[in-house]
């Protein structure tokens, strides 16, 4: 009989294969993005927004690699990190911000790793993921956002690639 923890993580599992990828076209980003209010972050941070009650983001549209990234991200706040997309919510606010702060597609680094051939998050746990490309080939370790075919979808890529980044910060 399984353990309470393998339980866990098989459900864990099931629940990242589950996701699918969801792609959007430039018009249906715009529609949807019409119906999705984003509101400022209440710490007051200029161009942040609130992605959670407890989370704030902000779109940074310069491109660099993922560790330089990351880096950025730990510089624009205590305690900042690149962003984890949590739910499909999170999912669609943080396309949203994307798209308001580079009308074409560019690729954005979301704070997912791969390790041992187990994706997490820089901050814990992966349970949410819409994959273009749930396939990856050696080498590749790091996930983006916004694929070069469609807005939302999300890719395994080399960390040595460039791309934007949205920083998030606990408040």
């Amino acid at each position: 009989m399984p353990s309470a923890v393998a339980i866990l993580l098989m459900m864990g599992a099931l629940m990242v294969a589950s996701a699918s990828a969801q792609s959007y076209t430039d018009e249906e980003v715009t529609t949807m993005c019409a119906s999705i209010e984003l509101q400022p972050c209440r710490l007051t941070i200029p161009g942040a927004y609130q992605l959670s009650e407890k989370r704030c983001v902000q779109v940074f549209t310069t491109k660099k690699d993922f560790n330089a990234a990351r880096t950025e991200c730990k510089g624009w706040r205590v305690r900042g990190d690149v962003a984890a997309v949590l739910n499909e919510e999170e999912h669609k606010k943080l396309l949203c911000m994307t798209k308001e702060a580079s009308p074409q597609r560019l690729r954005y680094w979301v704070g997912a790793l791969r390790e041992r051939n187990k994706f997490y998050w820089t901050s814990g746990v992966l349970t949410y993921t819409p994959w273009a490309q749930p396939n990856y080939s050696e080498g590749e370790a790091c996930v983006q956002m916004n694929t070069d075919t469609a807005w939302g979808t999300w890719s395994v890529v080399q960390c040595a690639g460039t791309g934007a980044v949205v920083c998030e910060v606990s408040i």
